[in-house]
C-alpha cells in the first residue's frame, strides 16, 4: 500500500479527525507505524468506534482507489503530514490537516494574511492595494482565501507586482478553473487545499479553512468587515494563534467596519492607520520571537535561525532566563 492509500484511508475515516490522525503519529511515528499497528493499539488512542471504521475502509479501498487515481490522473500535487515540505506552521496546529493538496510552489517567504468581504466599499479595494503593494516590496507574500472582493484583489496586487501570494481554497483543488485561481499558479504561486480534489464548497468548507490562512500568517489585516463576517472567525484563530491582528477603519459611520471595531473593543486586533505603522512595529520585534509564538523544535529554530546546535541551545538558555521563552517538554514557545 502507498503512502498516498495511506493518508486518504486515514482521512476519510469516520470520528478519525486531524486531532486523533496527529495523536496516532505521534505515537507510531509514520503512517506505515498506525498502519502496521494492532486494533488493539489503535483502539487504546481512538477508541474503538473509529477503528472499527479505519478497518472497513482499509479491506474496501474502491472509493480510496478511485480518488487516488483521479490525483495520480490530474497530477495533482500532496504532502502528508509525515513529509519534510508539509508546512512547519501548519505542522504544529492542534488539528493540522493530514494531507494537503497543492498545485504550484511553496517557497519561504514570510507571508502576510489579508481577508476581508466579498462586497467591499471600493475604497477597501484601493486600500488593499497600495498596502499589498508595499508588502510585496518589503519582501513579503500574501495569503488569503481566493473569495471575491477584498481575497482577490489582495491576490491579484501581489501578482501584478510580481509577488508571491497563496491561495488557501475552501473547496477541493480540481474546482479552480480559469480566472484569479490560473493567474496565480502561472504566476509563481500556491493553491492549497485540505479538501479530498473534488469536494465542493460548504458553509462548512470555508470557516475550516480559515485556521489554515491565520497559521500561515506572519501577521493578519482585516481592512473591512461587518458584525458576522467570515473574516472575524480568521482573525480570532490568528490571535489564538498568538499572531498580531491589525485591522483598518474606512468610512467610520458606515457598518462595514462594525466587526473592525468588534475586534478592537475584544482586544483581538490593533488599528492601523497604515502599512508604514504595522512594518514599524513589526521591525521593531525579534523575530525570532514572533517564530516561538508557536512551540518550535530546537531543529526547526536552528533552520530558522541558521545557527548550530550549540549556538541555539545557548540562545535558549539565555532567552528562557530572561523570560522571554519557555521550554514545553521538548518544544519552546515565546
Amino acid at each position: 500500500m502507498d503512502k498516498l492509500t495511506r493518508w486518504l484511508i486515514l482521512k476519510t475515516t469516520q470520528g478519525l479527525g486531524e486531532r486523533k490522525i496527529k495523536k496516532l503519529l505521534e505515537i507510531f511515528g509514520s503512517s506505515e507505524g498506525i498502519f502496521s499497528a494492532d486494533a488493539d493499539s489503535l483502539v487504546t488512542v481512538i477508541g474503538k468506534k473509529a477503528v472499527d471504521s479505519f478497518l472497513q475502509i482499509r479491506s474496501n479501498r474502491k472509493r480510496i482507489q478511485k480518488i487516488a487515481f483521479k490525483i495520480y490522473k490530474e497530477k495533482i500535487k500532496f504532502t502528508t503530514l509525515e513529509d519534510e515540505n508539509y508546512p512547519s506552521l501548519l505542522k504544529n496546529l492542534p488539528d493540522p490537516p493530514p494531507i494537503l493538496f497543492y498545485k504550484g510552489n511553496f517557497k519561504d517567504t514570510p507571508l502576510i494574511g489579508v481577508v476581508g468581504p466579498r462586497n467591499p466599499n471600493p475604497y477597501t479595494l484601493s486600500f488593499v492595494e497600495d498596502t499589498v503593494t508595499k508588502l510585496i516590496l518589503k519582501g513579503y507574500g500574501i495569503v488569503s482565501g481566493g473569495a471575491k472582493g477584498v481575497d482577490s484583489k489582495a491576490h491579484l496586487s501581489a501578482v501584478e507586482r510580481n509577488g508571491y501570494t497563496v491561495c488557501v481554497l475552501g473547496f477541493g483543488i480540481l474546482n479552480t478553473k480559469g480566472g484569479i485561481f490560473e493567474r496565480i499558479e502561472k504566476s509563481g504561486g500556491l493553491l492549497l487545499s485540505e479538501f479530498l480534489p473534488e469536494e465542493r464548497a460548504s458553509k462548512y468548507t470555508f470557516p475550516k479553512r480559515n485556521r489554515l490562512i491565520a497559521a500561515l500568517s506572519h501577521f493578519l489585516i482585516v481592512p473591512e468587515a461587518r458584525i458576522n463576517s467570515g473574516s472575524l472567525i480568521t482573525a480570532r484563530y490568528a490571535h489564538d494563534y498568538g499572531k498580531k491582528v491589525f485591522v483598518h477603519i474606512g468610512i467610520g459611520r458606515s457598518s462595514a467596519w462594525d466587526g473592525c471595531y468588534a475586534l478592537i473593543k475584544e482586544g483581538i486586533a490593533e488599528l492601523m492607520k497604515n502599512i508604514e505603522d504595522v512594518i514599524g512595529a513589526e521591525s521593531e520585534r525579534d523575530p525570532l520571537l514572533d517564530f516561538l509564538k508557536i512551540p518550535r523544535s530546537v531543529e526547526e529554530i536552528m533552520e530558522f535561525t541558521s545557527e548550530n546546535y550549540e549556538e541555539v541551545c545557548s540562545l535558549l538558555t539565555q532567552l528562557e532566563m530572561e523570560g522571554k521563552v519557555k521550554r514545553i517538554g521538548s518544544f519552546f514557545c515565546s
